[in-house]
């Protein structure tokens, strides 16, 4: 065995899924040998972690061949932050058309991304720095995504302002996250509203339209006022109104998760000022209490139990149970002690700590459970940028899932069964602080 393979073989010996790792290297050793590129690139152990965690990147790096490889030996950015992605992403979208200019911001969003997962998997970005990473991307791909459409249409945007909700909000978007949105525009009768709402549906169509480039994002717009029978893009002062009327917990606990993204003239941040009050109210916590517990309990019974399957996040003890448990004590609390507003469930953790309404050991258990779950959900996603939380119970599935989260027994069976004994101490921890904290559901 010469050099060369041996560097191959440690490479893929650190692979998530072996196999097929393997079969990607095999094959892109031969279009280097075809092409004359030699064993590039040097970083070679990283292009072979990415083939055998994604076949979504793998499929990208086959397909854009040098301009996707040359990624693994440059330099990794200090920090990736909307200011710093938009250039690139914008440049991309200056073509002729609107077909062009988004095919060639989807492009774009594929390379940077990939980016973003190579210094992940180096070790340049914890966790949390690479769903911030991801968020920063999502952010800058929605605004260049505007700019195209405005440019196309002739009719300007500036009157509109956009509203991120969920993990967009929190900055904790993961690979598959799709973007939860509200459009808001003043509502001033001299705003022609006909052609805003034609802008963002225009925007909608390109954002999810599918392609040989995959998706932008997958778009999510049931949290607007009255959901999916509520206009598309809605008056500020309607939203105001609404959100100021006696809504159901449900949707405060939404707000909670709420951030202005785009917002020219500041008008999703006055609307949101205008409704903290509401979100944050004098709550009876007996009555928060029990309709919080019984939402859950409802998520967990409707979605949390597919069969022959693990759910990370709706089901017992998984992420739904962390993100809950916070909105309880931030709804509970945030009107006298307005520091735990934050749309982070991160972030709400560290607040709630300090506020003394969670213990270290609470505090400690809660947060490297919701971030070992964050990272599960990101094994499940990186295969092909789905929005899956779910695995299957059957051992014999898991041994790549395994190794991706640090399972590395030569014993695929061993493996798998420790993986899952690991979850399974994890999600049982959660349940008992949920339970301690806001209730049995």
């Amino acid at each position: 065995m010469n050099k060369a393979e041996k560097t191959v073989g440690k490479a893929l010996d650190a692979a998530w899924n072996r196999v097929s790792a393997a079969a990607s290297m095999e094959r892109w050793l031969a279009v280097c040998a075809k092409e004359g590129w030699g064993t590039f690139p040097e970083k070679i152990h990283l292009l072979a972690m990415v083939f055998g965690a994604s076949w979504y990147f793998t499929r990208l790096i086959f397909f854009r061949g040098l301009e996707a490889a040359k990624y693994f030996d440059q330099p990794f950015p200090d920090v990736y932050t909307v200011e710093s992605l938009m250039p690139k992403l914008c440049q991309a979208g200056r073509k002729n058309g609107l077909e062009e200019n988004f095919d060639a911001l989807r492009s774009s969003k594929n390379e940077a991304m990939l980016q973003i997962l190579i210094a992940h998997l180096a070790g340049k970005l914890d966790l949390a720095g690479t769903e911030k990473a991801l968020t920063c991307l999502a952010e800058a791909t929605l605004k260049c995504a505007l700019e195209i459409i405005v440019r196309e249409s002739g009719f300007p945007g500036e009157d509109a302002a956009v509203l991120a909700m969920g993990r967009m909000a929190g900055r904790e978007m993961n690979f598959g996250s799709d973007l939860d949105l509200i459009f808001l525009y003043s509502g001033n009768s001299q705003v022609d509203a006909t052609a805003m709402v034609r802008q963002v549906q225009m925007l909608l169509r390109q954002i999810a339209l599918p392609t040989p480039c995959g998706i932008l994002y997958d778009i999510d717009m049931r949290l607007r006022p009255h959901g999916t029978s509520g206009t598309l893009i809605t008056p500020a002062p309607y939203f105001v109104e609404y959100h100021r009327q006696d809504r159901p917990i449900w949707e405060r606990q939404m707000m909670t998760r709420c951030r202005p993204v785009i917002d020219e003239r500041g008008l999703a941040r006055q609307s949101l000022e205008a409704i903290i009050p509401a979100i944050y109210g004098d709550h009876n916590v007996d009555c928060l209490r029990m309709e919080i517990l019984q939402m859950r309990r409802r998520v967990e019974d409707e979605l949390g139990n597919p069969g022959g399957k693990y759910e990370i996040k709706r089901g017992r003890g998984g992420i739904m149970d962390i993100d809950f448990l916070a909105h309880f004590l931030q709804l509970a609390h945030g009107s006298r002690q307005p520091e735990l507003r934050t749309p982070g469930t991160r972030e709400a953790l560290d607040l709630c700590r300090m506020a003394g309404l969670l213990n270290e050991r609470q505090y400690a258990d809660l947060y490297g459970a919701y971030n070992h779950l964050k990272r599960i959900e990101m094994c499940l996603r990186l295969v092909d940028l789905k929005n899956i939380s779910a695995f299957s119970r059957n051992p014999e599935d898991l041994y790549a899932l395994a190794r991706g989260m640090g399972f590395r027994d030569k014993n695929p069976d061993r493996a798998a069964c420790d993986f899952l004994d690991d979850y399974e101490q994890t999600v049982r921890r959660v349940r008992e602080h949920f339970t301690a904290v806001v209730g049995e559901p």
